[in-house]
């Protein structure tokens, strides 16, 4: 029962708003480059007012500065026309698309085919560098016991030099 009340109020309104509008209304017809408002009336041919322009009918442009609200007659019905323009679009067809499509995968296997070229070339031995530091040692080679660079050890029965084991903290 409720929804019944609901649904014949929703219709009462819609039909009484629709007959109070009947007398005028405003047609909107797509051109090729814009759109033209046509304000209609049963006795009369009232003026298309907004925007800055009048007239009926009113040709209107697809530009941005076109964009307002526009009235039929004083007291009329109002339209609200919005325009929303790409001025540096570009257009992409079908041959582009796939064109960068292609351009893609080509682009892609090129940089895969080198990646993989250099990955796979045979390795050559590290490059010695050509300078020596100044701050190197050359290593004294241990020849045998006679070199005087070295003091030999002292091996004693019983006794234990002081290097001869590694002492454990």
């Amino acid at each position: 029962m409720k929804y019944q009340v609901v649904v014949l109020c929703v219709l009462a309104a819609f039909s009484i708003n629709q007959a109070a509008g009947e007398d005028t209304v405003i047609d909107v017809i797509k051109k090729a480059d814009g759109i033209e408002l046509t304000c209609k009336k049963k006795d009369e041919k009232p003026i298309i007012k907004g925007n800055g322009l009048k007239g009926n009918p009113i040709y209107l442009s697809y530009r941005d500065n076109n964009t307002g609200e526009y009235e039929c007659g004083d007291n009329g019905p109002k339209i609200f026309v919005k325009f929303r323009t790409c001025d540096n679009c570009v257009e992409l067809d079908t041959f582009s698309v796939v064109g960068l499509a292609v351009g893609d995968v080509v682009a892609t296997i090129v940089v895969g085919v080198a990646v993989y070229l250099i990955a796979t070339q045979a390795r050559t031995s590290q490059v010695k560098p050509t300078k020596k530091r100044s701050d190197k040692q050359n290593l004294i080679r241990n020849d045998g016991t006679n070199d005087v660079s070295y003091q030999p050890l002292k091996y004693r029965k019983g006794e234990r030099a002081e290097y001869d084991v590694l002492n454990k903290k």
